[in-house]
């Protein structure tokens, strides 16, 4: 019998090791919308030049877990009010340097009627309304360098300003 015991000893032991909680990981998410205009350059023909850029809604989510809130993706739909109207996307990795400023590097594309991708850079300051609601206020740099609606051998770079809002959806 004294195997037995060794046995209730160490399961003993075993359970006294073991946490008698366990904690998962909690995934937080915020949903916004900005409003997005500013110019652009690169064209040819007609868009040669520097002009007033393409103004667009952005709705997105960005999407962190609370172990490294630090650390950031967000997905983005993108509406192009005018001249034309036309869709897109966006994808980015967001970093949150503090409480009030957020940095992001990503891909972006307009989708249809004519599709072009890109990429995007940029920075935003984000003012706490309340716990769960904030302003933002971002510069965005995009460059777009392959699609249907560019012409041959040309890159269009946007230098655009966003004003939006974020609250927290979990």
């Amino acid at each position: 019998m004294p195997t037995s015991r060794f046995a209730a000893l160490g399961l003993v032991a075993a359970s006294l090791a073991v946490p008698a909680t366990s904690r998962a990981q909690e995934a937080h998410a915020k949903g916004g919308v900005d409003i997005v205009a500013g110019l652009e350059g690169g064209g040819t023909g007609y868009a040669k030049g520097v002009r007033r850029s393409r103004s667009l809604l952005r709705f997105g989510t960005e999407v962190w877990v609370d172990e490294d809130p630090k650390h950031q993706v967000a997905l983005g739909a993108l509406v192009e009010l005018e001249p034309v109207a036309s869709f897109g996307a966006d994808l980015r990795y967001q970093l949150r340097a503090s409480d009030s400023s957020v940095f992001h590097a990503g891909a972006t594309s307009v989708i249809a009627p004519k599709y072009m991708l890109g990429a995007t850079f940029g920075f935003g300051y984000r003012l706490a309304v309340t716990d769960t609601v904030e302003l933002n206020f971002n510069p965005v740099a995009n460059v777009y360098f392959w699609g249907s609606d560019l012409p041959k051998d040309t890159v269009l770079w946007q230098a655009m300003l966003g004003v939006g809002a974020r609250v927290d959806l979990f």
